[in-house]
């Protein structure tokens, strides 16, 4: 078919708005444009400032744009997490979340100052940290089995310490109480740093806490492991069983750190920062970086980490209302 030099002067000419409005969504700016900040809302060197810290350099090095972390600490941090979910949803602020932050908090502190599944749009889950269940070697408890059948002869005759009231630790614990059928006299310290002397003196019989703040003991043979708290085994210490393989059925608890944006951030930005920020979960270095905090990274889907989040704010939720749990807010 011969085409004509009218025929084509026309076809350009019906095209033109079209070629001029691809031309001008390539010349809309891509994101980031400008700096990104991540919030960490717990003190700087605790697990969640290294995870955003992480992911802040590795993002860094793949826009070309400076990404900073920033601590926004106090009430277990829900000042930090407020902080964000009144941000402008346009990328260039987000959470670095725990499971206190999006999921527990919302339970255990009143008037919170943000709606936990409503104001955030969920990212990716970065990493899930496993807990252990350990005891000083002088007790005669060599396995969740042992730990059970003491506590039910003898029930609140165990104490049990823990980082603070609604911690992870503490929650686990509650958890373990509840399908274990067991009950134990609840110590809380302010954190696992000044718990872990009477730890080791057996002035605390047993504790369950981060596998990172445990290992050396444990390695040492100062302090005896006998559960991993998640669904699967520590690769650092691969000998010892979850706790629900020893016994106690369904058992499963863990620490976690996710990214999340406010809420109404374009679909196009959260699947933009999902695809690099599970990219870099995925690297190899990324995964070595994270070894000391017994750490696995994850990096999900939006839709399967809020689904997640539903299913954690859902069932510590329940657990925390049944055993009566709440905080003081404190900044």
């Amino acid at each position: 078919m011969m085409i004509t030099r009218r025929r084509l002067t026309r076809g350009m000419i019906a095209a033109a708005p079209a070629i001029a409005g691809m031309s001008r969504a390539r010349a809309t700016p891509s994101f980031p444009t400008r700096q990104v900040r991540i919030i960490a809302p717990f003190a700087p060197g605790a697990a969640t400032d290294t995870c955003a810290r992480i992911i802040a350099q590795r993002l860094g090095e793949r826009w070309g744009q400076p990404v900073v972390v920033e601590n926004r600490i106090g009430a277990s941090g829900t000042i930090g997490a407020s902080a964000v979910a009144r941000a402008e949803p346009d990328g260039h602020t987000l959470l670095l979340g725990t499971v206190g932050t999006n999921a527990t908090n919302a339970s255990l502190i009143p008037n919170m100052p943000y709606d936990t599944l409503n104001d955030f749009a969920p990212v990716t889950l970065f990493a899930v940290v496993s807990m252990l269940v350990v005891v000083h070697p002088s007790q005669p408890i060599h396995s969740i089995a042992d730990l059970v059948a003491l506590a039910r002869k003898a029930p609140g005759g165990l104490n049990c310490g823990t980082a603070g009231v609604g911690s992870s630790p503490h929650l686990a614990a509650l958890l373990f109480e509840s399908l274990g059928k067991v009950k134990f006299e609840h110590v809380a310290y302010a954190g696992v740093a000044p718990m872990i002397p009477d730890l080791l003196q057996n002035r605390v019989n047993v504790s369950l806490g981060d596998a990172s703040s445990f290992l050396p003991h444990v390695r040492s043979g100062a302090l005896r492991a006998i559960g991993v708290t998640t669904a699967t085994r520590f690769a650092g210490l691969p000998d010892v069983p979850t706790v629900a393989e020893a016994g106690v059925a369904s058992y499963d608890a863990a620490a976690w750190y996710g990214v999340l944006a406010p809420a109404k951030t374009p679909p196009q930005i959260v699947t933009q920062l999902n695809h690099e920020i599970a990219a870099i979960a995925r690297m190899p270095a990324v995964k070595q970086q994270l070894e000391p905090l017994a750490a696995t990274t994850v990096g999900n889907t939006p839709d399967a980490f809020a689904a997640f989040i539903h299913a954690e704010y859902k069932r510590w939720g329940q657990l925390i209302r049944d055993a009566g749990v709440q905080v003081t807010q404190k900044s």
